[in-house]
């Protein structure tokens, strides 16, 4: 590929990518809030003017459980992993919190209890997400709204189980709710027939999840919505958008789990492995409200007079830490846990990478450390397709002057013009698609790695060196308020205020780009040669709000990349124009002799 044709095509990408993100900005994202304020004002009005259903009236999360417990309804949690409490009426989980995640990272350097992150919430809450676990078929079996009777004492924790019983016409339910060191509830049935007929039960389990905008907005990065694995059929996923459009689930398995999941965090339903289930999801909507489903019904058991039946069902409801979803799937015996984290197409390269990370980080003990030394082996791994490439351009940048002598020479004939030139390449063993066959590869790989950076819950809330206390978070510094220098906040300007929130490490990444492109010749045409001056100025303000992590990462692979670069031209007899421009600066050096 000839050089003015691969600038071309990166300015062409360049361009458009900066005319998307520009219209995405501007055009796509006020259409979509005013369409989402459409809707929830449609919503209100649908409530206020329901003739058969009165609306709810939502209270916090805090609220509900404090009069629920005052009532004597709740029965405290106080796990190693996670706490908060069990609601007596139908035995729901629906008020648990994630110890040592906290909403923002202040919270976290603060230790702020009260926000750490509410995975479940209570039904009427203002963002109700609950599990509950039941038998169906019989008459005289408690439903959803059931008080069940507290038969242990004292709080459940890792060391003492809940017990709970359940008394109807002709049925018996003992219940043992038990929760391990992290994120696993374990809800232990057995149904007597305490009757003189024999009667069918189906044992059921679902999670029920209030719709919330930040459920609806766009995760490029990572899946939002029912996942799953139902028997043979892996890594099954379900945007919350297609539920609201109808597109549910319902699958036979006799193996597996489904849950409802976000970038970081999940609730699953796991049946008894070897049962024969029907896994489901579907979106419910009444009173103006919408509650996403989850869950599985088992086939109808025939329960004797006198005869009993035992079954359970686990319930995860915490953070997606892999360490934690990989010892459910290996000891745990839940197949394909760790598929909870959205790996991508390109697992078989995330998954390694996430991996090597973990690996770094054990040793150094920094998942920024972690992050520069998988950087520096996939930079030595690649480093014979970069000496190849970097060749190439050398070789090309050295048959330049004779390039444009054809140019001028057969201008008006294209056809001739490309036959002397692959003559001319010919002559001198120079493959042009050398210099672009290599990046092929390492498009894959570093995308790969941006998106296990991106979905992977390890960077969340991690700092790195100096300032950067959230390497999940963008560079919180700005060159418009001297990094902190004057008491100005830039990003609260309406409309532009994601792009005056340039840091550090988002100029280090423009300064890093220059450099880069400093090494190759500048284009020929005037038109060109001005836009690419500004290339890395664009690319600094369409990155400045990434995560810093990323940024990072790229400051680090953008530096290794222009030292090797700079070693193979030198080595081959090119002048970069980073030579130029130390020449002219510092000018020539003078021989010690």
């Amino acid at each position: 590929m000839e050089q003015n044709d691969q600038r071309n095509l990166m300015l062409a990408m360049l361009l458009i990518l900066g005319l998307f993100t520009l219209y995405n900005i501007f055009v796509l994202e006020p259409q979509n809030r005013a369409r989402r304020e459409q809707l929830a004002q449609a919503q209100n009005e649908q409530i206020a003017t329901s003739p058969i259903l009165a609306p709810i009236i939502e209270k916090t999360r805090n609220e509900v459980v404090a009069e629920e417990s005052a009532a004597g309804m709740r029965v405290p949690v106080d796990a190693p992993a996670i706490d908060g409490s069990i609601l007596l009426k139908g035995s729901r989980i629906d008020d648990v919190s994630l110890k040592g995640f906290y909403d923002t990272i202040d919270d976290k350097l603060a230790q702020r209890k009260e926000n750490e992150v509410h995975l479940m919430a209570p039904d009427n809450s203002e963002r109700a997400f609950y599990a509950v676990v039941n038998w169906t078929g019989a008459p005289g079996l408690p439903d959803e709204n059931s008080v069940w009777t507290q038969t242990s004492t004292g709080a459940l924790t890792d060391v003492n189980p809940l017990l709970l019983t359940w008394t109807g016409a002709g049925v018996t339910i003992n219940r043992q709710i038990s929760v391990d060191t992290n994120y696993l509830f374990t809800v232990a049935d057995t149904v007597t027939n305490t009757g003189s007929a024999a009667i069918a039960v189906t044992p059921t389990a679902a999670l029920r999840q209030r719709q919330l905008p930040e459920h609806l907005k766009p995760a490029p990065q990572a899946h939002a919505g029912v996942i799953g694995t139902y028997g043979s059929q892996k890594n099954q996923m379900r945007k919350y958008s297609d539920l609201n459009k109808g597109k549910g689930v319902s699958e036979q398995a006799d193996k597996g789990w489904i849950g409802l999941t976000t970038k970081y965090w999940m609730a699953a339903a796991v049946p008894e492995q070897g049962e024969p289930v029907t896994m489901l999801a579907s979106v419910a909507k009444a009173n103006g409200r919408t509650m996403f489903q989850a869950g599985y019904a088992a086939s109808p058991y025939a329960v004797a007079p006198g005869q009993s039946i035992s079954k359970s069902t686990r319930i995860f409801a915490g953070a997606k830490r892999v360490s934690v979803l990989d010892s459910y799937q290996k000891s745990g015996g839940i197949p394909d846990f760790t598929n909870a984290v959205d790996w991508s197409w390109l697992f078989f390269i995330t998954k390694p990478f996430f991996w090597l990370l973990q690996t770094f980080q054990g040793w150094f003990g920094s998942f920024g450390l972690a992050i520069l030394a998988l950087t520096v082996c996939v930079k030595t791994v690649f480093f014979p397709l970069q000496y190849k490439m970097y060749q190439s351009m050398s070789k090309m940048r050295k048959l330049q002057p004779q390039v444009e002598a054809l140019k001028e020479r057969f201008g008006a004939d294209k056809a001739r013009q490309q036959q002397e030139m692959m003559k001319l390449y010919q002559t001198e063993k120079i493959n042009p698609l050398a210099g672009c066959l290599p990046l092929i590869p390492q498009m894959f790989v570093f995308y790969s790695l941006y998106h296990t950076l991106m979905v992977t819950l390890e960077m969340r809330h991690t700092p790195f060196f100096g300032w950067i206390k959230d390497m999940s978070a963008p560079d919180p510094t700005t060159i418009f308020n001297l990094f902190g220098l004057i008491p100005w906040n830039p990003g609260a300007v309406p409309l532009i205020g994601s792009f005056l929130m340039i840091g550090v490490w988002p100029i280090l990444y423009g300064a890093t780009m220059f450099a880069l492109q400093s090494m190759s010749p500048p284009p020929a045409d005037p038109m060109q040669r001005a836009i690419m001056k500004w290339i890395p100025l664009l690319f600094l303000i369409l990155f400045a709000g990434v995560a810093s992590g990323l940024a990072i990462y790229w400051v680090w692979s953008n530096l290794i990349t222009l030292t090797q670069q700079y070693i193979i031209m030198r080595q081959t007899g090119v002048e970069t124009e980073l030579d130029k421009f130390l020449k002219k600066t510092f000018g020539k050096k003078v021989d010690p002799a």
